[in-house]
């Protein structure tokens, strides 16, 4: 079986004991592999288990969840709208690398309906790796959907090389059931006046724009406000909740994820809004429903290198 390692600071914290042969180790320094990251932006789709030649690479994670309509804490595994590892990439042996996506099996068993069952297989990828190169593993699409099926998308992440006084940034739309869309991004620089750039246009559902230089401060990040527009109109697609703050000589990927609007999930009586879990009044049940059934359409992002 391949050795796994993690390559610096990661969003969870892994704790190791003894010296074994499918031991995982974290690095501070450079390793030689394949690199990889796991994002779960499937809406609706609960906390996720990612595998590298079938050894179990992502960590449990406590998570805070509303079950049978009382709040809970669950071990489960990453969650929707979130990476892992959180800073750099996981690294293995690079060749025919093996990449597969579970439902993670959550601790205690969860009494609410669930759009997968714990160890359901999202997806399956042997995928051609090489020393030095990243790759990003997206969980995407729509529990039981036949045109947008929960499935893995696999794609290698190629950075241009840094010129002075550039971020670099790709934009990404796994919005399942919408339209094509465009970003947007509004940015001051020191001493200057606000400016608003297109960043990429006519972005597909499970498509992803090259990483597009902008411009930030030389010696300091920058904030931007990005913007998620439907193709060709003006009509916005959820915001990004804060100002992004670009650095100098980085990489960042920008996800349009959640729904465009309610599904209903064959076979079950879940329908997933494209809402948010409304909080008043709390004697409405609505208000106490698992919080994977609403998936507000937004933008979210996280950084390459």
């Amino acid at each position: 079986m391949k050795k796994i390692i993690y390559l610096s600071a990661c969003l969870f914290a892994l704790v190791a004991s003894g010296c074994k042969k499918n031991e995982i180790k974290q690095l501070g320094g450079p390793a030689t592999g394949a690199l990889i990251k796991f994002i779960h932006v499937a809406p609706g789709t609960p906390g996720l288990d990612g595998y590298i030649n079938d050894t179990k690479v992502t960590p449990a994670t406590i998570a805070s969840v509303t079950d049978n309509l009382a709040p809970t804490s669950i071990t489960t595994g990453y969650t929707y709208n979130n990476v892992f590892p959180g800073s750099n990439y996981a690294v293995t042996t690079a060749g025919n690398t093996v990449i597969k996506v579970v439902a993670a099996t959550n601790v205690p068993a969860l009494i609410s309906a669930q759009t997968a069952a714990p160890g359901a297989v999202i997806g399956t990828v042997t995928q051609a790796t090489t020393n030095g190169a990243a790759y990003s593993v997206f969980a995407v699409g729509l529990p039981g959907s036949t045109t947008t099926p929960l499935t893995v998308k696999v794609v290698q992440d190629n950075f241009p090389t840094a010129a002075a006084g550039k971020a670099y940034v790709r934009f990404a739309n796994f919005i399942p059931n919408g339209p094509a869309l465009d970003l947007g991004g509004t940015y001051t620089p020191t001493g200057g006046a606000s400016t608003t750039v297109s960043v990429s246009t006519g972005i597909a559902y499970g498509a992803l724009s090259d990483f597009i230089a902008v411009d930030v401060n030389p010696l300091s990040t920058t904030s931007y406000v990005f913007q998620a527009s439907s193709t060709g109109t003006t009509t916005k697609v959820g915001t990004v909740s804060s100002a992004a703050s670009l650095a100098p000589g980085r990489y960042y990927t920008l996800i349009a994820s959640g729904l465009y609007a309610d599904y209903a999930v064959p076979g079950t009586s879940i329908t997933l809004k494209a809402t948010a879990r409304p909080k008043l009044p709390t004697t409405d049940p609505v208000t106490r429903y698992p919080e994977i059934y609403f998936n507000v359409p937004g933008l979210i992002y996280y950084t390459n290198k």
